[in-house]
């Protein structure tokens, strides 16, 4: 549910309404769009038991599959790219995320006895 408008915000308001008509004229998603699609084809693939020549679905096919997702919405493929590569490997947390997946060798915070 939105927030009501304050009058006291109007100028940045305005500023975020022009810059999201920027965005979709040039067919870029929103940052939270291309979460979602991400997320919609890991629950796609997850949900069919996907499995291609005897292998399950790997990270390509997920996040070709986010790209369709977005690109059936109308946004531009070279934008779609770019977003999707920023949304999935600038994060600065990225590390310590892969230490409490069990992605990256060391001492997870999680769960600080084990080693992966």
């Amino acid at each position: 549910m939105p927030r009501p408008r304050n009058p006291n915000n109007e100028r940045r308001r305005h500023r975020t309404v022009v810059w999201r008509e920027g965005r979709l004229r040039r067919g870029r998603p929103e940052s939270s769009i291309v979460d979602r699609a991400i997320a919609a084809s890991v629950a796609a693939f997850f949900r069919v038991d996907f499995d291609v020549e005897g292998q399950a679905a790997d990270i390509d096919m997920i996040v070709g599959g986010a790209e369709r997702i977005l690109l059936s919405k109308g946004s531009d493929g070279f934008e779609v790219r770019g977003e999707l590569e920023r949304r999935l490997t600038r994060r600065p947390d990225l590390v310590q995320l892969g230490l409490i997946c069990g992605i990256v060798k060391g001492r997870s915070a999680a769960y600080p006895d084990s080693l992966s």
